[in-house]
């Protein structure tokens, strides 16, 4: 029997579920990347309110995310478990924190991608936490 201020054993987590989780946000930072970089190109998309606002903001926040899911995947694939499955439960609401960075800043169908990249961060997000008991 557990003590009552000990913490919950470790639920093993698939490795699945890691890499699933890892390699959605990996997809959805490059994709961003590359919709920056397209829309640079494009004078009517470079000069949109959105497009400065995911250049100076959101990427740089996006790709300080993904270094600190990095580390917890590294930790992960070594046994240790909770880190990546704390991370992705933050993850859960990645359409929330990133609300007022529209989708659209380098077009409707980059727009369309973007979002289909979010809902799998969501989709592998839930899946870890629950397996890993954080929800």
């Amino acid at each position: 029997m557990t003590a009552p201020n000990s913490p919950a054993p470790a639920t093993p987590v698939s490795d699945e579920l890691g890499q699933r989780f890892f390699k959605a946000f990996d997809a959805f930072v490059a994709a961003v990347r590359a919709a920056i970089s397209a829309a640079v190109a494009n004078p009517a998309y470079s000069s949109a309110p959105g497009f400065v606002l995911w250049q100076t903001e959101g990427l740089p926040r996006l790709e300080r995310e993904l270094a600190e899911i990095q580390d917890g995947y590294a930790l992960f694939q070594i046994g240790e478990t909770g880190t990546l499955a704390r991370l992705a439960r933050v993850q859960l609401g990645i359409a929330k924190r990133l609300d007022g960075f529209p989708l659209d800043f380098a077009g409707p169908d980059r727009a369309q991608v973007l979002n289909q990249y979010e809902e799998s961060i969501v989709f592998a997000a839930y899946e870890l936490s629950k397996a890993a008991g954080v929800l």
